[in-house]
């Protein structure tokens, strides 16, 4: 069976594989190849799925994610602009690079735009792209890698630490925990990237304007697919990025959104027998755990109860005005909804009462009494003490 025929069956079985876990729901998570993953709503930052999400696993080529951050971060701050031409040195060259590296295929004299060369590892995952911006924005590599970890620390990366700015290094070292943060942040800050850089299903380098003066280069053009398979296969993804040495496994931060909702999903130490297996193992994990976000989960904002009075003894008033604070919006396994109940839970009162005190706690419950989510109860409005003839007529209920 011929390249060609292999990357058909692969597409068919993926289209297969959405069919069935996009279009139902799906109660519980999959069992998964990846040996770490984490599954995050990317507006409110819940967890939708967990597996040792603090193992502490090399990147691999994620890492090129913070180095597009930390160049769009320079060229937000006017330290550089998406349209420089930047030189390519003799480290940057791709014949200078280690065995079995992804490559753009830079050429030293060859002129090349930050936007190219940002695609050059964001689409065909170039470790000589990434060396080129390092050098170009900070001098070197050494000194690109120090903001590297500066945005890190920024940004909460408590177990991340970078050594290399293209992720060939054994040495770099994240969480799936700490990446998916990360990405949350990087979606949020670069969306109007998101299309550029992470969505083109192929990237052809070099083109005619990069050629020096001699209008040559070792390969001539070459045209290279998205290293991310699930893109334009898979509906709604739009990110992000793989990554793969035999340290690590296969990696892959991924972002998919439908119905106006969007998810992040890190899969890091996937294993494979070859680079086809492994991927393909690491596009299943994808596939079903983001048909498992989108349907085995449903937004859910409670609805609390209104116009609520509790019963007051000893006051100049029967029923208290309460009011219940605001449910906030939650995501619950779809399967539990019916089972979901608010609860009030009222405190011992004591006259007086003072309007905006609280007088209780409410919770959103299942029906094995797991909370999910809770509230305050508070007074709508100021109670006294009764007269005497009340307080002594309700003196045995107050103390019950």
């Amino acid at each position: 069976m011929n390249s060609s025929m292999k990357k058909t069956l692969l597409l068919l079985f993926l289209i297969f594989l959405s069919l069935q876990a996009f279009a139902q729901n799906i109660p519980a998570p999959p069992e998964i190849n990846s040996k770490s993953a984490i599954m995050i709503d990317a507006e409110t930052g819940q967890i939708l799925y967990e597996k040792n999400p603090d193992e502490q696993i090399p990147p691999a080529s994620m890492t090129k994610l913070m180095t597009i951050y930390t160049t769009l971060e320079l060229v937000r701050e006017g330290n550089a602009n998406i349209d420089d031409i930047v030189p390519i040195s003799d480290s940057a060259d791709f014949r200078n690079a280690p065995p079995h590296s992804s490559l753009m295929f830079l050429e030293k004299g060859q002129k090349v735009t930050l936007k190219e060369l940002l695609q050059g590892m964001a689409l065909p995952s170039g470790n000589d792209a990434g060396i080129a911006v390092a050098e170009y924005l900070a001098g070197s590599v050494n000194n690109f890698i120090k903001l590297m970890n500066n945005n890190a620390k920024k940004l909460g990366m408590t177990h991340t630490s970078f050594d290399d700015s293209s992720g060939y290094s054994a040495l770099n070292t994240t969480t799936a925990r700490d990446f998916a943060n990360f990405c949350k942040i990087y979606v949020e800050k670069n969306k109007d990237y998101l299309e550029l850089l992470h969505c083109p299903k192929s990237f052809t380098y070099p083109q005619k304007h990069n050629l020096p003066p001699s209008g040559e280069s070792v390969h001539g053009p070459i045209t290279q697919g998205n290293h991310n398979m699930l893109i334009g296969r898979l509906e709604g993804v739009d990110g992000l990025k793989t990554g793969f040495i035999e340290e690590s496994g296969y990696n892959i931060a991924v972002t998919a959104q439908k119905d106006g909702r969007r998810i992040i999903l890190i899969l890091m130490g996937g294993t494979g027998k070859n680079a086809m297996d492994g991927s393909v193992r690491r596009a299943i994990d994808a596939t079903y755990l983001l048909g498992y976000g989108f349907y085995g989960w449903t937004e859910y904002t409670p609805e609390l109860p209104k116009d609520e009075k509790i019963r007051i003894y000893g006051g100049n008033k029967k029923n208290l005005d309460v009011l219940f604070s605001n449910g906030e919006k939650t995501f619950i396994r779809t399967e539990l909804i019916p089972e979901l109940k608010i609860r009030a839970y009222t405190d011992k009162i004591k006259l007086p009462v003072i309007i905006g005190s609280s007088v209780g706690k409410w919770q959103l419950e299942d029906g094995n009494g797991n909370i999910y989510q809770s509230g305050t109860i508070t007074a709508r409005e100021n109670i006294k003490e009764g007269n005497i003839f009340k307080r002594i007529f309700d003196k045995p209920k107050r103390n019950e």
